[in-house]
């Protein structure tokens, strides 16, 4: 009986590693290292070479400035405060067969006003600003094609897709995703969600609703990189949990109706897996456990969690300790949330609200 117990998990362990072993790439490799620095390293040297100061107007993008319903979106542009790779190639969590990796641009405070959180500006402007990019990078004789896309499929905060001349036989499809960060850019106070944002020619004061969703949008972008280097520190050198998350991120994928905006998504489930890593979610995951026992504590949380009433604290130890009296004030406000307090709070995903 023993023996047959011990040959059903080997059985079992072999068949996880041939999955894993389809599904990820080989981080271990200097080929895919060099090749992934090299192209990185060629789209900053583009970036450096656009010029200081070069006047930026809503003319590069009037149909998606005219749609948003922007004002105010002149700037101008000034060079990016870092361009640093992001996402899951820096957690070694890339699932096959999306080979791509993320690279934040941090936004400039220079090119943006104390006020650019109302009516769109900095969706705008945010849009505007990648414009710029795309035009230096289509003089690039080692860029293929650089695409539009969306972030977390919301239609307001558009990437660039790059691709590469040079190919690579292991990273079949490979391009880098250029993703804008608005790290420390406005007052995180005038962006509550019981604030409203967008101010119509014919409201004022109460007769403005809130704006909780648009709210959410911006803060997403001024938390990516604190809540990315939290993931970051949760996965790093910690294989078992890398590879638990590429599981659950092939499970997604079959599933792709919830693989949608404000809905679960690969950085989402790497924040709930840490999360559930944290001392604030119990150590639930733990590094006794292996990765198809995350994998499972994962599912399970995902799938009967009463915390979902709630939402989710996740506050990194030792880190902008804040009372649980100001984070439950918060958390009442919208139904359904996810909170990551790194200086205040991130609220994640939002259903229900129309802003």
């Amino acid at each position: 009986m023993e023996n047959n117990v011990v040959s059903k998990e080997e059985t079992a362990d072999l068949k996880l590693r041939e999955l894993l072993k389809e599904v990820q790439i080989n981080y271990d490799s200097t080929t895919i290292t060099t090749f992934v620095n090299d192209t990185v390293s060629s789209i900053k040297d583009c970036i450096d070479k656009i010029p200081e100061n070069l006047k930026v107007n809503a003319n590069l993008a009037p149909g998606f400035i005219r749609d948003i319903g922007a004002d105010k979106v002149e700037f101008t542009f000034k060079m990016p405060k870092s361009v640093e790779i992001g996402g899951s190639y820096s957690i070694h969590a890339i699932a096959k067969p999306d080979i791509s990796v993320d690279v934040f641009i941090r936004l400039p405070k220079e090119c943006f006003h104390e006020k650019d959180y109302l009516n769109h500006r900095y969706h705008g402007k945010r849009c505007l600003y990648l414009c710029v990019i795309k035009k230096y990078l289509s003089l690039s004789s080692g860029i293929k094609k650089i695409e539009w896309s969306t972030f977390q499929n919301e239609g307001r905060k558009p990437v660039l897709n790059v691709y590469p001349v040079q190919e690579l036989g292991e990273l079949p499809g490979f391009f880098i995703r250029l993703i804008p960060t608005a790290t420390s850019l406005f007052n995180v106070a005038k962006l509550k969600l019981t604030r409203s944002n967008l101010h119509g020619p014919n409201q004022e004061g109460d007769a403005r609703p809130a704006t909780p969703r648009y709210n959410t949008s911006i803060l997403e972008d001024m938390f990516l990189e604190h809540n990315s280097e939290f993931v970051r520190n949760t996965f790093n050198g910690w294989r078992e949990l890398g590879e638990a998350l590429v599981l659950v991120k092939v499970w997604a994928r079959h599933r792709s109706s919830i693989y949608t905006h404000d809905c679960i998504n690969g950085f989402l489930i790497s924040l709930i897996m840490s999360y559930l890593a944290s001392k604030s979610g119990g150590n639930r995951i733990n590094k006794s456990l292996k990765p198809m026992q995350i994998f499972r504590v994962t599912m399970d949380f995902i799938a009967s969690s009463k915390l979902w009433d709630k939402g989710l604290l996740l506050q990194p130890q030792g880190q902008y300790n804040i009372s649980m009296e100001v984070a439950d004030q918060e958390k009442k406000s919208i139904s359904k949330e996810v909170c990551c307090l790194q200086f205040l709070f991130l609220i994640y995903f939002i259903h229900g609200y129309s802003y």
